[in-house]
């Protein structure tokens, strides 16, 4: 697949074997959820069954620092590379890489756009208001029913483990174009989606799959938006 911009000599892997991967890549997060207990194992690390609740929900360092301060921390990091797109302007040397951060910003906005719009549509409750859990709502798995008492919902995919994950979309964006800040960008995307997502697994807020989930969104958009652009390109050359 090539990414938007100006190409490297070297081709990245074509779209269909992505495609498998992707679609793959889907039913194994489901069959994770189904069909074995590790959402439940994890979760169940950071559940307190003496007190019937999760001690990290509220600690200052995992609601304040972790939660808000990270959230903050890929907001800063939207607007900083912003700037940097603006002060490209006018660089005719650097114009794939200013397309390229050009549709990172578009495209991490419809990224999370896209995880929100799931979450809204979700009857999947978060695990602090599961019986399982110390609440009150009934559990079901991805394709169930769903229950009489499923609780409030709107809780997979995951909306904070978004703030990292959606730059994976740099990273699809800057691999033909710069291969050293395309690979920074993957380091930043994963190492930001883990400690988000692990955030919200010891607050008690989301299982395991949560996590994956937005992190296969996020990626799905971003490439699903490359290939969109590229065959406007092409159309547009031709």
């Amino acid at each position: 697949m090539q990414p938007a911009g100006t190409r490297l000599s070297n081709p990245v892997p074509n779209n269909l074997r992505e495609l498998w991967w992707l679609a793959g890549a889907l039913a194994l997060i489901f069959l994770l959820a189904r069909y074995t207990p590790l959402d439940h194992a994890l979760t169940g690390l950071f559940y307190d069954p003496a007190t019937r609740g999760f001690p990290l929900r509220d600690a200052a360092f995992w609601a304040v620092i972790m939660h808000t301060g990270l959230k903050y921390l890929s907001v800063a990091a939207w607007f900083a590379l912003l700037a940097y797109w603006i002060t490209l302007r006018g660089h005719r040397s650097r114009q794939p890489l200013r397309r390229a951060i050009g549709f990172t910003l578009l495209v991490a906005l419809l990224a999370s756009l896209s995880v929100s719009s799931l979450r809204a549509l979700s009857a999947h409750s978060c695990p602090w208001e599961l019986s399982l859990f110390g609440g009150t709502a009934d559990y079901f798995r991805f394709f169930d029913a769903v229950p009489l008492n499923p609780g409030s919902g709107r809780c997979a995919p995951s909306g904070h483990a978004a703030s990292g994950f959606v730059w994976l979309t740099a990273w699809i964006a800057l691999r033909g174009v710069d291969r050293t800040k395309a690979r920074f960008a993957l380091v930043f995307a994963l190492a930001l989606g883990f400690l988000t997502g692990l955030t919200q697994l010891a607050r008690g807020a989301h299982f395991l799959s949560h996590v994956l989930l937005t992190a296969w969104v996020c990626f799905a958009a971003a490439w699903v938006c490359d290939w969109a652009y590229r065959m406007w390109g092409k159309k547009r050359n031709n």
